[in-house]
């Protein structure tokens, strides 16, 4: 990252929370991260799956700057519970029968 702002250190102390609806998913206290990315990807894979807007809180103890992100998901689509008849399968209804 360019800004000095919110450059990075492996030796950085970074606090990083995961919120969805109010309710964290994720949370971390950890260093050697090398970019903002890499504490995205990190917890995103404690959070696991969720739906809908996300709010990650970041912050660097190390250098004291803080960051908040609104992140976005959904869940794959999911797949039908039921299976297609065959049209062989289809009985068609008579009024006479």
């Amino acid at each position: 990252m360019s800004n000095t702002r919110t450059s990075l250190s492996t030796s950085d102390q970074i606090f990083a929370t995961l919120e969805v609806g109010g309710k964290v998913m994720a949370s971390v206290s950890k260093s050697n991260f090398s970019s903002v990315d890499d504490i995205v990807r990190f917890i995103y894979s404690m959070a696991g799956r969720f739906m809908g807007l996300a709010r990650l809180s970041i912050r660097n103890k190390t250098q004291g700057w803080t960051m908040n992100l609104a992140l976005a998901s959904r869940q794959n689509q999911p797949r039908p519970a039921y299976s297609a008849a065959l049209p062989s399968q289809y009985r068609q209804a008579s009024l006479f029968a």
